[in-house]
């Protein structure tokens, strides 16, 4: 039997087709990976660094609203999915996720209204905790539904004052104070927890 180059070919590609299974998912690249994460997350500023598969396992290394995170994504009938979210030792639904993001919009709000407080007076609110952000309320912080101001866990945000700075935090997803999920800015930038 003669076999031309056209009919190997053919055969080639029919067989390396069939060694990646049936409805496997290509690997994406970086710009289709953050095409995944903003499809989740349409208002998040996502950038993202690298992307490694094992198996049916995606880790995207990726800068999220600022922070470094690693999102894993698993592969299911016709897509890859956003299964968690990991940020040093911790690990975050999607759904804690969307949280951290309301809280983290809830604390930038403050910030600006703590940044038109001080151009108006020519310091930030000098008491602590709720005391000091309901100076805030109605002239400088007007979204403020509800007093105390909680975050998205309905757990109230601690303010600090500090001469030409200030702190405010989150206690995050476990609602305690201290530990490595509190959310926290500083002066208009936030920085991770330790």
């Amino acid at each position: 039997m003669k076999v031309t180059l056209p009919f190997l070919l053919l055969s080639f590609t029919l067989l390396a087709a069939s060694a990646c299974g049936p409805g496997e998912l290509a690997t994406p690249s970086q710009p289709q990976a953050r095409r995944i994460i903003s499809n989740t997350f349409p208002e998040a500023e996502v950038i993202v660094r690298e992307v490694n598969r094992s198996e049916h396992t995606l880790s995207v290394a990726a800068e999220f609203n600022g922070a470094d995170v690693t999102f894993i994504m698993g592969a299911s009938d016709q897509a890859w999915k956003i299964e968690r979210v990991e940020q040093g030792s911790n690990s975050y639904s999607i759904e804690q996720l969307r949280q951290i993001a309301d809280t983290m919009a809830i604390m930038r709000e403050i910030s600006d209204a703590l940044e038109a407080f001080r151009e108006a007076t020519g310091q930030f609110p000098l008491l602590d905790d709720q005391v000091g952000l309901l100076e805030l309320v109605p002239n400088y912080y007007e979204y403020a539904p509800q007093m105390p101001i909680v975050d998205a866990w309905d757990s109230p945000l601690r303010y600090r004052p500090q001469g030409q700075d200030y702190t405010i935090t989150s206690e995050g997803p476990d609602r305690s104070n201290g530990t490595t999920d509190d959310i926290i800015l500083i002066t208009g930038s936030f920085v991770q927890a330790e």
